[in-house]
């Protein structure tokens, strides 16, 4: 999952609020079920989120720790690759869309 698929889902779900607000009798019970729905969603997203970023972080560290000396370098490779991609994101304002 992705901030792309996050927003997709979010736009998605805000249409259909727009669709069904001016035929609903309570708004503000309507209000109470998207905004339910959203933070569902948001929960959904942040936690594969920190899934993915854990998988990752238990890989990199399983291959520092590898009696491998190939994984060890591709690790240390793979870590600097993306410090340097990171520190080129920022300073030109974030990462492309």
């Amino acid at each position: 999952m992705s901030v792309d698929d996050f927003r997709a889902e979010t736009r998605a779900l805000l249409a259909r609020l727009l669709e069904d607000a001016p035929g609903h009798a309570n708004r503000e019970m309507l209000l109470e079920v998207y905004a339910e729905e959203l933070a569902r969603l948001h929960g959904q997203h942040a936690h594969q989120l920190l899934n993915d970023v854990i998988a990752d972080a238990r890989t990199r560290l399983d291959a520092r720790l590898s009696p491998d000396p190939l994984r060890q370098t591709i690790a240390t490779v793979q870590t600097t690759v993306q410090d340097l991609w990171k520190s080129l994101t920022q300073t030109l304002g974030g990462p492309p869309d």
